[in-house]
């Protein structure tokens, strides 16, 4: 309702009340809802193809094989982190068992140069009463197979002696080449990454 003396003016929102207005209103409002409409089945099938073609090209063009032989993995692992702290790990007072270690965890030239170092220094190593711990921070394996493997490992070693009694403590990330010799791996190889 108006009260007297006040335009009927309508606002942005309002439709005007003119009957004829109405009918065209009633015929603009389906066209202005409506939207460009996609059908929905279409556009989904076309996603699952172009997905498995995805899926089909990144099966066909995968490496063939991995470096890592699953059932090598835990041996190479256990062997590289043990075999690692036997050849690097020596006491002073044990240095007989420690030099009987390296003969079992270490083959080829890595054993030749590893005994023949302890033995050179073997005098050197008592009268300091040198004492090395060797502990694996962290360790993966770069490949294994049933014959070799390579493993990466980040080691911290404690060295002291009665020329420097307070202990050092020093990290080292290597390399460590295993072969399989007759049932057992072994370590044929240690390089400084």
């Amino acid at each position: 309702m108006t009260r007297a003396g006040q335009d009927t003016a309508t606002t942005p929102d309002e439709v005007p009340a003119d009957p004829s207005a109405d009918s065209s209103a009633a015929d603009d409002a389906p066209r202005a809802r409506r939207r460009l409409s996609v059908p929905l089945v279409p556009v989904l099938a076309a996603l699952l193809v172009l997905l498995l073609a995805a899926a089909g090209w990144l099966w066909l063009t995968r490496e063939d094989e991995s470096p890592v032989r699953t059932d090598s993995y835990v041996q190479v692992l256990q062997a590289a982190r043990s075999g690692i702290v036997d050849l690097t790990s020596f006491d002073a007072v044990t240095i007989d068992d420690d030099i009987e270690q390296v003969r079992r965890v270490a083959t080829g030239d890595l054993r030749d140069e590893s005994l023949a170092q302890l033995q050179d220094r073997r005098q050197e190593l008592v009268d300091a009463q040198a004492v090395v711990q060797t502990e694996v921070v962290g360790a993966g394996v770069v490949s294994a197979d049933e014959d070799s493997g390579t493993v990466l490992l980040v080691i911290r070693s404690t060295q002291q002696s009665t020329a420097s009694p307070q202990a050092q403590v020093l990290r080292y990330r290597i390399q460590v080449e295993l072969v399989r010799e007759d049932g057992r791996w072994l370590l044929s190889g240690i390089s400084g990454r």
